[in-house]
């Protein structure tokens, strides 16, 4: 089995690394907070809060992946012993985990069955920018291209916290080339399909179009800023805090061998292509001739002077321009079929990635611009090893968990 993963090796994993523990506490909601003097907690309600929270998580549905790609969906778990057990004696290569339904999802063939509430996740994966960058393609990842993966997640967390007050968001890793972005507040889990959709149209207003070539959409976003009109004030933040930083680490580094830079062909292209669309939107037409009369570019053989861009550009059109680019390169895209329906599928966190190796972890946001996607997480080999996870890959759950267990609208 490609990178370490096999029967042996995968019971090993579960029966002594994986922390099924935190995934029952968190998959249940199972808050316990510490008693104190002044909590009006007792052992009734205690008491009551552990059934709620255990049969909660007996309509979780799990899907397991077996070796040999063999697919098992609508598993359901009541405790922490009875899932470590299973998953010791299937031992999974993946497990994904989808709704809390109004029956457990292993008595689906009794009743009819309606996914109730689900975890408000995005799915953020970097193929979906193959188009736009050139340090790496497809399933590849690099330290270059995560800088998009940091940069998008940053923006959603501003908009969900700034725009929709969700405070208990956690940060992803997939394990291969993506984050995965949970929003795991009440108030988030209860939304319905139309909400969530709701939702996710919001937060898409600037991301390219369908059908659009490697760098144009954005739609009224782009027009807007092309002719310096207002935006909406939480999109003008975020390009100044996330989008602008961002395009100048990816595309303004002035080293030649980066094939994203601009001073590279490949990654001069790709912002030629982009800085063409955007002034293309500008109201007087003759701004974009003039822009190419001044900048003759052949894609493949010129790299860009970027002063000279913005010169060519002008002091009025240029920043419009350049925000506008910022957007059409750098904001998020997502795939709106894993927010906006409950009964999703998504990847549990802690499983390890059965085409590299790599656990999917959990991240702290402090740490994001600076995480190696290549090097960082620990590999299935090196947990049997220590036949443990380091503290700093648990330790985003278990502090949400904590905070949560805090909040009594949480409760």
């Amino acid at each position: 089995m490609s990178h370490g993963l096999s029967e042996e090796t995968l019971k090993e994993f579960y029966q002594h690394v994986f922390p099924v523990e935190e995934i029952v506490q968190w998959l249940s909601y199972a808050m316990n907070p510490t008693t104190t003097d002044d909590s009006g907690d007792d052992e009734e309600q205690a008491s009551m809060r552990q059934a709620v929270s255990t049969g909660y998580l007996a309509r979780r549905e799990f899907c397991f992946t077996l070796l040999g790609d063999i697919f098992t969906r609508f598993r359901s778990y009541t405790s922490v012993a009875e899932l470590r057990q299973e998953l010791v004696n299937r031992f999974p290569e993946k497990i994904d985990v989808g709704a809390v339904y109004n029956v457990r999802p292993n008595q689906k063939q009794q009743t009819v069955i309606a996914a109730l509430e689900r975890e408000l996740v995005f799915d953020i994966d970097m193929s979906d920018y193959d188009k736009i960058r050139s340090c790496c393609q497809g399933k590849s990842i690099c330290n270059r291209c995560w800088a998009w993966m940091s940069c998008a997640a940053k923006t959603m967390q501003h908009i969900l916290t700034d725009d929709f007050g969700f405070k208990y968001l956690l940060p992803i890793f997939s394990g291969r080339r993506g984050i995965h972005l949970w929003v795991c507040d009440k108030r988030a889990r209860k939304l319905t399909d139309d909400e969530r959709g709701a939702i996710v149209g919001y937060m898409s207003v600037a991301t390219p179009t369908n059908g659009s070539n490697n760098s144009s959409g954005g739609g009224n976003v782009v027009y807007d800023l092309v002719n310096r009109r207002a935006i909406h004030p939480t999109l003008a933040e975020v390009q100044r805090l996330f989008l602008a930083p961002a395009f100048e680490q990816i595309f303004l580094n002035q080293d030649a061998s980066n094939p994203n830079s601009v001073s590279h062909p490949k990654g001069a292209a790709i912002v030629f292509e982009a800085v063409s669309s955007a002034v293309k939107n500008y109201h007087r037409k003759d701004v974009a001739v003039k822009f190419h009369e001044q900048i003759p570019f052949e894609a493949g053989v010129h790299i860009l002077d970027w002063d000279y861009v913005l010169k060519a550009l002008g002091d009025a059109v240029a920043p419009g321009v350049i925000a506008a680019v910022q957007f059409m390169l750098l904001y998020p895209r997502l795939d709106e079929h894993v927010s906006t329906h409950r009964d999703h599928l998504l990847k549990l966190p802690f499983c390890v990635h059965p085409g590299t190796g790599r656990l999917c972890t959990p991240l702290r946001w402090e740490i994001l611009d600076s995480f190696d996607p290549t090097a960082d997480p620990p590999t299935l080999s090196d947990m049997l090893v220590t036949r443990s996870i380091e503290g700093r890959w648990r330790k985003p759950l278990v502090d949400m968990l904590a905070d949560m267990s805090l909040d009594r609208n949480e409760w």
